[in-house]
C-alpha cells in the first residue's frame, strides 16, 4: 500500500542495492525522530460519525477500547461507539500514560482498573470499576506492570 520499491525474485545484488538507496533516501527527507512535526497526535477528543450523528468523545471519558473486525468499539461509560479504523491507529491517538493495550483486541484506560486478578498461564483478569472483565494476556502484561511499577 505505501510501497517504495518492489524487488522481485530472481534479484541482483545491484537491483537490491538500488532499492535500500532508494528508501535511506526516502527516510531522509522525514522528519527528524523527536521533533514535534514528528510526534504522534494526541488527541483530547476523538469525532465519531455514526448514524447521520457527529459525536464529540473526551478521551479520557473512555473507559476501553476492543477490536471489532475492521472497526474499534469504544466503551464510554453507558455508551459504545463503533469507529472505523486499527487498534494501533486509535491507539497512538490515545495518551499512552492514560491508556494501556492488554490484549491485541483490547486497550483499557488505567484509572478505570479497580482490581487485577491472578487467572491461568500467566494471566490475569482485569477488573474495572463498572465490574467489566477484561483479559490481560501475558504478552502485554510487562506493559502494564511498567505503567503501575509493580
Amino acid at each position: 500500500m505505501h510501497a517504495l520499491d518492489y524487488v522481485l525474485k530472481p534479484f541482483s545484488a545491484e537491483r537490491f542495492k538500488s532499492a535500500l538507496m532508494h528508501a535511506r533516501q526516502h527516510l531522509s527527507t522525514r522528519k527528524a525522530p523527536g521533533s514535534p512535526e514528528a510526534a504522534p497526535v494526541r488527541r483530547e477528543r476523538l469525532v465519531i460519525k455514526s448514524s447521520g450523528r457527529i459525536y464529540f468523545v473526551r478521551t479520557v471519558e473512555i473507559d476501553w477500547c476492543e477490536a471489532a473486525g475492521n472497526y474499534v468499539r469504544l466503551h464510554v461509560g453507558q455508551q459504545t461507539h463503533l469507529v472505523r479504523g486499527t487498534m494501533g491507529h486509535i491507539e497512538s491517538q490515545l495518551d499512552p500514560s492514560q491508556f494501556v493495550r492488554v490484549h491485541r483486541s483490547t486497550i483499557v484506560n488505567v484509572d478505570r482498573i479497580q482490581e487485577l486478578r491472578s487467572s491461568f498461564n500467566g494471566e490475569y483478569v482485569i477488573l474495572l470499576h463498572d465490574k467489566t472483565r477484561l483479559t490481560l494476556s501475558r504478552g502485554y502484561r510487562d506493559g502494564l506492570q511498567a505503567k503501575f511499577r509493580m
